[in-house]
């Protein structure tokens, strides 16, 4: 082997070890760990909610010269349905504040009726809610993805009276119609299902307050007022913008 030989093979020799050390120098990079983005309860929402109510519907019997007299009550029950929209505030330290309003189609109802055997007078009485609705104030606290929280504010009701009376051949028959507004209270939780879907479960008492309902003529007529309040449990499922 000639002397141009033994250079060029040791300079073969020399660039393959190089390229060995200089692989063995590369250090293997860990994986760079991506946190999960924490979900915001921030922003607006719309859902739609179903539910059962059952309530107090009280009816005192007045007069122009008295303020109240004897009174009965009966419990109307029944589903309902509607939609409900909001927006949350973050004021921090998982503390979240909020708006929330609701419409809702109600079939609470129930009749009664009683009959006076000295008089010989009938009574039939029915009261329905038929839709009611409330713009409330909410305060949450946020565990994760889970929000319990109460709520209170207005709330207002079209409750239907229908009032039959009849002794002997005399009969009378009114039904009205009217929007009772009161307050309402209450509480529940959000969960956060997706980033973009929250269930809800909720109580709420509500308060309509009271109306004067009244007809007929001097023969055969009636002054009454009536109270109604309600109890229901809802189960919403809303869209979060």
């Amino acid at each position: 082997m000639n002397l141009k030989s033994l250079i060029l093979a040791s300079s073969v020799v020399f660039t393959f070890v190089g390229a060995a050390n200089a692989a063995d120098a590369i250090i293997a990079e860990e994986p760079i760990a991506v946190a999960a983005p924490v979900f915001s309860w921030s922003g607006a929402y719309l859902g739609g909610q179903i539910g059962y109510g059952w309530g107090k519907s009280k009816w005192s019997a007045y007069d122009a010269d008295e303020d109240e007299g004897d009174s009965i009550n009966f419990k109307p029950n029944g589903f309902l349905g509607g939609l409900y929209a909001g927006y949350n505030f973050d004021i921090g330290n998982n503390v979240i504040l909020g708006v929330d309003g609701d419409v809702t189609y109600n079939a609470l109802k129930k009749s009664y009726s009683e009959t006076d055997e000295d008089f010989g007078l009938t009574a039939k009485v029915e009261s329905k809610l038929r839709w009611s609705g409330a713009v409330r104030a909410r305060a949450g606290y946020t565990v994760d993805r889970f929000m319990p929280y109460i709520a209170g504010g207005v709330a207002f009701g079209s409750v239907k009276n229908s009032i039959s009376l009849s002794a002997g051949e005399d009969s009378i028959g009114v039904s009205q119609s009217k929007t009772l507004t009161g307050w309402t209270l209450g509480g529940g939780v959000d969960y956060a299902a997706t980033d973009n879907v929250i269930i809800r479960f909720e109580y709420r008492y509500t308060d309509y307050g009271s109306k004067n309902f009244g007809g007929g003529d001097e023969d055969l007529g009636f002054g009454a007022k009536n109270k109604f309040k309600t109890n229901d449990i809802r189960l919403g499922v809303a869209y979060k913008f």
